[in-house]
């Protein structure tokens, strides 16, 4: 009897230990393994995916992205809370504006175009990688998410990983050279190498629960040629896949100045406007930064834009394997066009709205 007590105590005492180790969190608060959420432009409703149930739907209207109960609100906890055993970085080349600034940092192109926030504690690593200016805005669970971030639609990805995952972490932001406006007793999540690491490149990640991810960084190019330095031609290439591919452009009437359409391996298809369950939208409104196998099971969240401003910046990408969720965003590819330079103003949105002067490259 008394060993059976001991294996019941050990067991939850292991059950209380996981409970307690930060996660990605759905709406309700309960732990989820990953998280992918599409916030609509012009409001804050969104549609979301997560490890638990992995269909694209609609949020239930009571919790929008910027709610103090809701989906990101959850996560952030932690980052709100600081506790002496869990450290943070957030990084956002638009960072929010300071208390004791009176205008909104100007950051360097030298960094990349890169937003996010990574938590961690003893046991998990929470990262979250996202497209919206000035976020995290506060360090209120009641004041986190910018106004700002209301006009456009914005992605967000979060994924949580094991405390051992953390060095892989460190090397990208660094080799992205994101830019971090706030931390918390990040020393394990600094990359103190000298080695330089030959760009571009990949790794795989393996989620808390199994999935699996893959991470990218992709190569500078002071040319500006997208050969090299477009995110999308390496991730192409590397998953050998077609990809349909939502990033904020311009038009360029100079054919040297678009990206490219194809790869020497693959096709890289623009996706020109959605159809969600939360609305319809077109890419001169969306500000989020993503793209899609087409026929294999990979779906990813990325930091550049297919710009040729951009092809010298530094940046990655976040991708999940996973059939359910590559299908769920082939779905909601309403227009596309094969020919990524045909793109015109009119075809990506008839009146586009007034972009804020802080988010000129997007």
């Amino acid at each position: 009897m008394d060993v059976l007590w001991m294996i019941v105590l050990t067991v939850g005492l292991l059950g209380s230990h996981c409970e307690g180790a930060i996660s990605c969190k759905n709406e309700n608060g309960d732990n989820v393994d990953w998280f992918i959420l599409y916030k609509k432009p012009a409001g804050f409703d969104y549609v979301y995916i997560d490890s638990t149930d992995q269909n694209l739907k609609e949020n239930n209207k009571v919790k929008p992205v910027n709610h103090q109960a809701g989906f990101l609100a959850h996560t952030l906890k932690p980052y709100f809370e600081r506790s002496s055993d869990f450290e943070f970085v957030a990084y956002n080349d638009q960072p929010p504006k300071g208390k004791e600034e009176k205008e909104k940092k100007t950051v360097s192109s030298t960094y990349g175009h890169s937003k996010g926030v990574v938590m961690m504690d003893t046991t998990n690593v929470v990262w979250l990688l996202h497209s919206t200016p000035n976020f995290p805005a506060g360090d209120e669970s009641n004041h986190f998410y910018p106004d700002t971030g209301k006009t456009y639609a914005q992605i967000f990805m979060c994924v949580t990983l094991k405390s051992t995952e953390s060095a892989q972490i460190a090397q990208h932001l660094k080799d992205i050279n994101a830019y971090i406006f706030k931390e918390h007793k990040h020393k394990k999540l600094k990359d103190s190498s000298n080695n330089p690491r030959t760009l571009p490149y990949h790794g795989d990640l393996l989620s808390a629960g199994g999935s699996q991810f893959k991470r990218f960084v992709k190569q500078v190019s002071k040319k500006r040629d997208p050969k090299e330095g477009d995110l999308y031609v390496t991730i192409a290439d590397t998953l050998q896949s077609d990809l349909y591919i939502q990033t904020w452009r311009s038009v360029s009437k100079d054919p040297k100045k678009r990206p490219l359409s194809e790869t020497e391996k693959k096709k890289l298809v623009t996706i020109t406007s959605v159809k969600t369950a939360a609305g319809e939208w077109s890419c001169g409104c969306d500000h989020s930064k993503w793209c899609v196998s087409e026929s294999k099971d990979w779906m990813c969240v990325g930091d550049s834009n297919r710009e040729p401003s951009q092809f010298e910046r530094p940046g990655g990408a976040l991708c999940i394997n996973n059939p359910s969720v590559a299908e769920a965003f082939r779905k909601i590819i309403d227009n596309s066009v094969p020919v990524t330079d045909s793109v015109s103003a009119t075809e990506c949105d008839p009146a586009p709205p007034k972009r804020p002067k802080v988010d000129s490259t997007g």
